[in-house]
């Protein structure tokens, strides 16, 4: 019997990849589920992957990994793509990828399988980072054999097959949400001057719900990553948790944005980012105080580069690589702390302070040119 691992969300999109590789193709089929940040517990997603038919759930907490290795480079870098993408489900696919590569060697697999639809960004995302990671195995899409197209026709096919569907609004309202924000895709907003319903957004305030009282955060960087939460040492993860929370209340990180995806095409998407957007304005605050001229704007077109690399799924290239050595060794002299204020949706970075600091107000003569210049 061929074997497949599958990435399993445990919406209905992956419930019918497990029934269709069971019990019409015939496969023994192996789940993975990562815990990278979002709300839903994983243990409830094993127990449903096993009664759909799966012979093994596997479950993994991503968290840390997932901040140290995916998030921190993008701090560095300032990665955001386009108007307000701050790339977490781009980023989220070359790790989850590598996990079921793993997986699938472990378990002896002939195949990888997951719930793109084969249209849009997913589907390149996750062929690049398996290409690069598991270019021997087969790479399955239910979605796309059975041409199913839309959440309707998974609805459909639930029916049809006798699948339990949790809540169709949750099917036509489909969150993806991890620990570097979210996007809500709003079926029904298809004009782009119609306004999204006040109850749309999951993890911010609207601003004008947000408190009346601005609120002061501070942020301690080394070397580029985050280490301090208003003086004190916070682990990364539980750092990122507690702005997305901060900031959230406040109404800061909505993003509604016209977008250009991989291929071209044009679309609306909703993002909720509260901890990224707060972060890299912070890192930009303090790369401002600590770096020269010329570092600085050549960094520029080097963070759209990397955002736009990350976004295509090429995050295996050499070129990202390179490009996060780049970024690593600058980001040598981004030591200090940021002051930022957040009030009913919008960030102002009051203050920054840095051992390494540039700015020289006295004299008001030129500092001597940094070691950075010569890089």
């Amino acid at each position: 019997m061929p074997k497949v691992v599958l990435a399993y969300s445990g919406g209905l999109d992956t419930t019918i990849c497990v029934h269709y590789l069971r019990h019409v193709k015939g496969m023994k089929v192996f789940t993975f589920s990562a815990n990278l940040g979002q709300p839903e517990y994983l243990e409830p997603l094993a127990e449903q992957a096993v009664e759909l038919g799966a012979s093994a759930a596997h479950l993994a907490d991503l968290r840390e990994k997932f901040a140290r290795e995916f998030i921190v480079p993008c701090i560095r870098a300032n990665a955001v793509y386009e108007q307000g993408y701050y790339l977490f489900s781009a980023l989220s696919r070359p790790l989850i990828i590598r996990e079921l590569v793993a997986i699938a060697q472990e378990e002896g697999c002939d195949a990888i399988a997951h719930g793109s639809r084969g249209i849009g960004n997913d589907k390149i995302r996750l062929a690049n980072a398996i290409r690069a990671l598991g270019p021997d195995f087969d790479v399955l899409e239910p979605l796309v054999e059975l041409n199913l197209r839309t959440p309707s026709d998974d609805l459909a096919y639930a029916r049809e097959h006798g699948l339990q569907v949790e809540s169709e609004r949750r099917t036509l309202y489909n969150v993806e949400q991890n620990l570097w924000g979210s996007n809500i895709q709003l079926r029904g907003l298809s004009d782009t001057w119609e306004e999204p319903p006040r109850d749309t957004y999951v993890m911010t305030s609207s601003p004008a719900d947000a408190p009346n009282k601005p609120v002061s955060v501070e942020i301690g960087f080394e070397a580029g990553v985050p280490v301090r939460l208003d003086g004190a040492e916070t682990k990364l993860v539980a750092l990122i948790d507690r702005l997305n929370k901060i900031a959230g209340r406040a109404g800061v990180g909505r993003f509604d944005v016209i977008e250009n995806r991989i291929g071209g095409l044009k679309t609306r998407e909703l993002y909720e980012a509260p901890a990224a957007c707060v972060l890299i304005a912070a890192h930009r605050a303090l790369e401002a105080l600590t770096l020269d001229k010329p570092i600085l704007h050549f960094k520029e077109g080097m963070s759209r580069a990397y955002a736009d690399l990350v976004y295509e799924g090429n995050w295996y290239a050499a070129t990202r690589e390179g490009l996060d050595a780049f970024f690593a060794k600058i980001n040598d002299r981004v030591t200090g702390d940021v002051r930022v204020t957040l009030f009913k949706g919008a960030l102002t970075v009051a203050g920054r302070r840095s051992p390494n600091s540039l700015f020289a107000p006295q004299t008001m003569q030129y500092p001597v040119r940094s070691e950075t210049s010569r890089i």
